[in-house]
């Protein structure tokens, strides 16, 4: 079997990526990454969410297959791996996972109003309906019904046309 090559490997990656949800207004040349913006900034990162995980701990991998559940529970989504984390995207990217390390899964939401809950360790306001909850978990159970209703309603807000 013929190896694919890099070009193959990129459009192979954007069509994967991108879903009914929305059409990118830019691909990334070099990864393949799909954007909602111009010549967005961004660090190229892996192909895939496979390639992201390898190498993780059980329980990383673990926590990042229960914060996928809970995301897909929310209707259509394109997962999108990058350098540091992974990215869940209806029109632009409504969660993330920022770092998963052996212990931990360190994640955001973007609201549009301010949450006040104490597993949020920061919360940054870019706009008045775009606000962004930062959390962290440790264990499957810190990923709860919670952490669910808050990915609902990021993915109401960012699905939703303004």
């Amino acid at each position: 079997m013929a190896r694919k090559t890099s070009e193959a490997r990129r459009l192979e990656r954007a069509e994967e990526l991108v879903s009914t949800l929305w059409t990118p207004v830019w691909v990334c040349p070099s990864c393949g990454r799909p954007f909602a913006q111009l010549d967005q900034s961004h660090t190229c990162g892996p192909e895939s969410v496979r390639s992201y995980l390898e190498g993780k701990s059980p329980h990383a991998i673990a926590l990042y297959r229960r914060f996928a559940e809970l995301v897909r529970r929310c209707g259509p989504v394109a997962i999108v791996p990058g350098r540091a984390g992974i990215a869940f995207h209806v029109r632009g990217t409504f969660a993330a996972i920022d770092r998963l390390t052996a212990r931990t899964l360190s994640a955001h939401v973007v609201l549009s109003r301010r949450h006040h809950d104490p597993r949020f360790t920061k919360v940054e306001v870019r706009a008045p309906r775009h606000q962004t909850h930062y959390f962290r978990v440790q264990t499957l159970d810190d990923l709860d019904e919670d952490v669910a209703g808050w990915l609902a309603e990021a993915y109401q807000v960012d699905g939703r046309d303004e």
